[in-house]
Order: C-alpha cells, then structure tokens, then sequence
C-alpha cells in the first residue's frame, strides 16, 4: 500500500484517433457524431478516398466547439481527428446511413492524450505511475486543475485526501465547453460532453484538511464520484470560501453505497449530494453537520437515497428521493423540500422550515420538538403529520388548513401561541 502525490508536471501530448469506413457507394452517408451533435456529408467523387477528402472538409468547416477544435484529415480509407490543443482529449463516434457503405471501427485513439491536467498520466504522480488498486493518493499544495482522465471507477484507493493547501479545480464545468488544458478556457456554445466527476471508491476521504499555519484557500471545484462497489467514510474538514460556479456548491458529489457516510465540519462554500445537474442520483447511510455556526451550507438533491440527517448547525436543505429514517436539528436551519416521508424528526435547538410533503401518505411520521422553532407555512402545499409532541421550550407554527395533524402530543407547562398570519 504505497502513498502517491498528485505533482501535474506532465509534457502534453496531443490526442489523434481515426475512424474506419469500407465500401464507396453513392447512396451512403458518412457521418462523425460528438456529444450527440452530428457532421455529416453523402459519398462523392466515385471513390471512397474521395468521399472521406470530402468529409474532412466539411468537419473543418463545422463551427460547432465540439468539432472546430480539432483538426480534421482522411487517408483511403480513415477520417483522423488531431486534437488542436494538445493535453484536451476528445471523443466521436464514426457510423453510415443508406446504402452499402460500411464503417468497421467508429473510433479507435492511436496517440493517446497526455498533460498536466489528466489524472491518467503518469507522470503527474510522485513515483512516475497514475494511482492503482490500493494506493493512499495526496493532492496538496498545488493549484493545477485535475479535468481529464476523470474516469477511475475501477480503481478502487485506500483513501483519498485533498488538502485545504491544494487551490486547482477537480472535474469540470458541466455547462460550458472547455478548449484549454487546464479547462479555464470554455466555450458557452456548448454544454461539456465529457466526464464531468472524479470517479474513483477510495474507502476513505478527507477533503480540505489544513496542515500548517497558514490558512489555505482552498478549491472551489470539487466533483466526487465515489462509486457503488465499495463504501467510503467522507470527511470534508472546510472548503474554498466560494465556489466557482455561482449558484452551485463548491464540494458536488455523488455516492451509490447505502454505508458511505458524509461529515460535514466546515462548508462556507457548501457541500452538494446529486444536485449538480437535474436527475443526478445518490444513496448513502449518513450526513452529518456538526458545525455549530451559521456558515456551513450542506444540498441535499432530490435524487438523494439517505437514511439519516444530524446538524448543529448551519444553513442547510434535504429533498429527498425516498423515506428518511431519521432527521435530528440540534441547531442551524434545515429546509425540506420535495415529495417524501420523514419517519422520525426531532428538533431541539435552531429551525426547521418543514415544507416537504408526502403524496398519498405522512409527510412526517413522528415529530418531536424539544426546542428551537418548526415552520410549516413556507409552501402552501397539503401534507400530514402523523404525530406530534410539543414542549413549551419549543416554538410551533403551522397553518391547519394546509398541515394536518393527526395526533397532537402536548407536554405540561405554559405555551406560547404563534398564529399565522394569512
């Protein structure tokens, strides 16, 4: 079990990949597709080497980001796309329609791409070698973003930890195309294609650990793929201040283990679980907030599969994509939203804004409040609470024409009426 760091010092090699077409026929059309965007030019010229000249011609002539930025030719019987920045790969599929035209290898890479962004290349790692099955991998004092090679989900790590002195970029824009190695250079005509999350089954991972005196800034872009085939134990000690999506947490990942856990300490610019993007999925045990103040912001997706949710702290959201177990509000704000049953949700301390329904069923099975405030007049939506037990130290506020309760749990002492205002 060897400890590999993350040094991104790699020449940068430039991608070439070819497809391969057979039989000249004047009925067939040739096509190149990228992230589903197609090019494509019916056989001419009476020969197939002529039909592929013309071809090449008409995907340089694309003024599509995904097409213009590599460099087009054909031999008798190839179209070759040449990466135009070396250390940007790319991807195309070749294929024919109509006629007797074949096209027996839609893509092939002969040169590999290589450079200092590519998590696949050796020689970005202490050691000349990527990481391997088993290896503890340290991405530390270094701003050099990680965007390609992104895909290791057969890697299975002993750890991952990702420094807080670590200030480059992990995975890339989902809607924006980049055309630069280092992925800072995008184009907005385009949404990226490519693999957006590092994917990878460390079993455990430490994100933004500090290890000096001096305060570190931090990545604003980290995306996590943690996988289905093992459990991992995720820790994020503190984030960048901000993300460098607007709108988006600093720290998106996604899980596909019903025993990972998630431990939030620090999240100024906020820890996201399959909120990334529309129809993102995640499953996991745990999530815990244990910081005490208002700054951390912790996402929970409306794809997310979690069996509990703890905070102290912070300013925070579940959706969910099906039943809870298990909620405790210690402190902080947690706002529910979405469509889904929270079976046992105990609020001591800091509020809770409940405007998470239940289609058909209890929104809330068991809601204790010992303390700190409930709302439920955030949404106008209908939804019902199956029971409810509230202390005078708490504070309850409800509309009774949209929250029905079905059995109300009042303790002794003197209470403090809240009504709503219409």
């Amino acid at each position: 079990m060897a400890t590999v760091y993350w040094v991104g010092k790699a020449t940068a090699v430039a991608q070439v990949a070819t497809t391969t077409f057979g039989v000249y026929d004047a009925a067939t059309t040739r096509k190149i597709t990228i992230g589903g965007i197609v090019v494509s030019a019916a056989d001419s010229g009476g020969t197939l080497e002529a039909a592929l000249t013309a071809l090449a011609v008409v995907l340089n002539a694309s003024t599509h980001p995904y097409f213009s930025t590599i460099t087009w030719t054909s031999s008798a019987t190839q179209i070759i796309g040449t990466a135009d920045v070396p250390g940007v790969p790319f991807v195309f599929a070749g294929s024919v329609t109509g006629g007797t035209g074949t096209c027996s290898s839609t893509y092939s890479v002969t040169t590999a791409s290589k450079g200092p962004h590519d998590w696949n290349t050796d020689a970005n790692w202490s050691g000349g070698v990527a990481p391997l099955y088993t290896n503890d991998v340290i991405i530390a004092d270094s701003a050099d973003n990680i965007c390609w090679g992104l895909e290791q989900s057969g890697i299975l790590l002993t750890s991952l930890t990702i420094r807080k002195s670590y200030t480059g970029k992990i995975g890339l824009e989902r809607y924006a195309f980049a055309t630069s190695s280092d992925s800072e250079t995008q184009s907005t005509l385009a949404p990226e294609y490519r693999q957006i999350y590092l994917a990878c089954g460390p079993t455990t991972v430490n994100i933004g650990e500090e290890y000096s005196a001096q305060v570190s800034a931090g990545s604003q872009r980290i995306l996590l793929d943690t996988g289905s085939t093992s459990p991992s134990n995720i820790t994020v000690h503190g984030t960048a201040a901000t993300s460098s999506e607007s709108g988006r947490p600093a720290i998106r990942l996604l899980c596909a283990q019903s025993t990972t856990t998630l431990r939030v300490r620090s999240a100024p610019g906020g820890v996201g679980v399959a909120m990334d993007a529309p129809g993102e999925t995640a499953t996991l045990d745990l999530i815990s907030i244990s910081d005490t103040s208002s700054v951390s912001q912790v996402f929970a997706g409306p794809g997310v599969t979690v069996a509990t949710w703890t905070q102290v702290g912070g300013e925070n959201v579940l959706q969910a994509a099906a039943t809870v177990t298990s909620v405790t509000v210690a402190g902080g704000t947690l706002t529910t939203e979405g469509d889904y049953t929270i079976t046992t949700l105990a609020v001591s301390a800091g509020t809770l804004n409940a405007n998470h329904v239940k289609t058909g069923g209890n929104a809330i099975t068991t809601l204790t409040l010992t303390g700190g405030t409930c709302t439920a007049i955030g949404s106008a939506r209908a939804r019902t609470w199956s029971a409810v037990t509230l202390s005078p130290t708490a504070t309850l506020i409800v509309d009774g024409a949209i929250v029905t309760i079905t059995t109300f749990n009042d303790g002794a002492g003197r209470y403090k009426y809240v009504a709503s205002v219409p």
